[in-house]
């Protein structure tokens, strides 16, 4: 039965002997076949099918699993904090349901067999499988973990350590102990006869393989529209009034939200307070505002205020009711697209206010879709004619924003136009500011990735889906037929590069790469089956809630009858 048999010499029978000795002190302690019912008088954790879980078989599962840390002392406030309370019941829970399909089977446990894990030092514990990842967390490896029991001297097996171990461990004594393992090993052969069948085939694991190992790369050109709108949109009054005459586009019309960006005072500046200081700075932003620099892009930078100050001030709302009698009054007294002309002060600072136009807002938003899908089309057709990437990218803006500014030059904006600055504005900005705006159309080569990845941000599925047939389909160097939408805007694509697993790198890693295919679908198969167990027999499981607190049962409803500090 045991290696230790096997030895010749005298030393070895007596050694023998003394095993022998110990195994028949199990023995005499295992009972008889048959389930532990639940008594009235039993305190039941739960009720399983009418198997009685008692709070000490709950607390020696959580005595097994606490975390501790390199010292062995116990992490109490993590155990708590991860439920591990919950976690053990769950795996009592799940362990009896499946000893009554093992028994259903005629499945057994044998004396040889706890005899053996026993000697092995493993301690045999369930947790809930409908998540493989927690039980590796909690330090359980195929079920179980290990403990030793090995004097510290002889490295051997040792009654005496044994003994004390289990006791510091489970709480348990040597024969409660055993009877403990001889249910978690019958709930083990079950979960391993669930998970015997599952195979994988050779095509399916190297399909898997392929789509897992095969690599693409990708360049792209995004045109994001918000930087079409910052640089080619001009939006004059005329142009406005022409585009809402359609009803299509009036309807595109929303309430007209109110920005901000606030200024705080500093105490450490002049005469104590900062307020002259921080009077003067919001003084400044509404001369560079009414020059032409974009307000939500100055709030951003610059507003004190962080819910709004990332959305470009952006309060989200047309009312004012909620807000501050100043601020109330200032932005009541302002038209759709006007703009504070001074600062307005209120108990916590200096507040600029705009209320946007929200007919400019919907002419902007669509108008910039126009042109960045037009944009994008013409860098694909650039690029299609086999330009260079920087040539195709040039043309296309020199075209779009350069003829845009000359055909319809806004006249100097009145602050209702605050934004939109006039020709010579936008001209000095198209020629000295839009190559270092860090939005603009560049070339980009994605990371490698697989089938599985994410290689351009900003897509939504469905397109990302189709990048990613296209990547793994095409020809080094080929285009996407045609730009491709993005949440901000479109995106050129064409692929720099792919390379394809081969048959022959899968038969290189083909045993550890299969065994990890049947893993997985091992432990699918196993959360399924536990969790059907479970949905039959929901009506049978009964848990007692009080002994969950804290994780510590309680006697008779009051103070915790054990706390994790009585351990030794």
């Amino acid at each position: 039965m045991l290696d230790l048999f096997r030895k010749s010499g005298l030393k070895s029978i007596v050694y023998g002997a003394i095993i022998i000795a110990t195994v028949l002190a199990f023995v005499i302690g295992w009972p008889n076949a048959g389930r532990k019912t639940a008594s009235l008088k039993e305190a039941c954790v739960a009720t399983v099918r009418g198997f009685c879980v008692d709070p000490k078989s709950q607390k020696a599962s959580y005595r097994i699993l606490i975390p501790r840390d390199q010292g062995g002392n116990l992490l109490t406030a993590r155990a708590k904090s991860m439920g591990l309370s919950r976690i053990t019941l769950d795996g009592l829970i799940e362990r009896e349901l499946l000893i009554v399909e093992a028994e259903r089977l005629g499945l057994s446990v044998t004396e040889d067999e706890i005899n053996d894990s026993i000697f092995g030092g493993f301690i045999y514990v369930s947790v809930p499988v409908a998540d493989p990842s927690k039980g590796m967390s909690l330090g359980v490896r195929d079920g179980h973990v290990y403990a030793g029991f090995r004097d510290p001297k002889t490295k051997q097996f040792d009654m005496k350590t044994y003994e004390r171990q289990i006791r510091v461990l489970t709480g348990r004594s040597a024969v409660e102990f055993r009877e403990w393992q001889g249910r978690e090993l019958l709930a083990a052969k079950m979960r391993d006869l669930v998970r015997a069948p599952v195979r994988t085939s050779d095509t399916e694991a190297f399909e898997l393989y392929q789509a897992e190992k095969s690599s693409a790369t990708v360049d792209y050109v995004s045109v994001k529209t918000d930087w079409v709108e910052r640089w080619a949109v001009a939006a004059t009054r005329a142009q406005i009034e022409e585009w809402a005459k359609d009803k299509s586009n009036a309807a595109q019309v929303k309430a007209p939200n109110i920005r901000h960006i606030l200024i705080k005072p500093d105490a450490k500046g002049d005469a104590g307070d900062g307020k002259a200081e921080a009077k003067a700075k919001a003084e400044d932003l509404i001369a560079r505002i009414k020059k032409g620099e974009d307000f939500a892009k100055l709030a951003r930078q610059f507003s004190a205020d962080p819910g709004s100050g990332s959305k470009g001030g952006d309060l989200g709302t047309d009312k004012t009711d909620g807000f501050v009698e100043p601020f109330k009054k200032g932005a009541d007294a302002l038209k759709a697209g006007d703009m504070t002309d001074a600062p307005v002060e209120s108990q916590f600072g200096f507040h600029i206010i705009r209320k946007d136009d929200p007919a400019r807002a919907a002419y902007v938003k669509a108008k910039s879709q126009e042109i960045a899908h037009g944009l994008a089309s013409k860098i694909h057709a650039g690029l299609s004619a086999k330009r260079s990437p920087d040539a195709a990218i040039r043309e296309a803006i020199g075209a779009y924003i350069k003829d845009e500014a000359k055909k319809t030059p806004p006249a100097p904006a009145p602050v209702a136009d605050a934004g939109a600055p006039d020709a010579a504005q936008a001209q000095a900005k198209v020629e000295e500011s839009w190559e270092t705006d860090p939005e603009r159309p560049q070339l980009v080569t994605s990371s490698a990735f697989n089938h599985g990845g994410d290689p351009i941000p900003s897509l939504g599925i469905d397109v990302t889906t189709a990048v990613m047939g296209f990547a793994f389909n095409a020809k080094d160097g080929e285009l996407m037929k045609e730009p491709v939408r993005a949440n901000d805007g479109y995106v050129i694509v064409s692929l720099k590069s792919h390379r394809a697993a081969t048959r022959e790198d899968f038969d290189k890693e083909r045993d550890a790469y299969v065994a990890g295919i049947v893993g997985v679908k091992q432990a699918e198969a196993l959360s399924s089956y536990v969790r059907r167990l479970r949905e039959a027999h929901k009506e049978d499981i009964k848990i007692d809630e009080s002994y969950l607190l804290d994780g510590t049962p309680k006697a008779d409803g009051g103070a915790p009858a054990h706390t994790d500090d009585d351990e030794e």
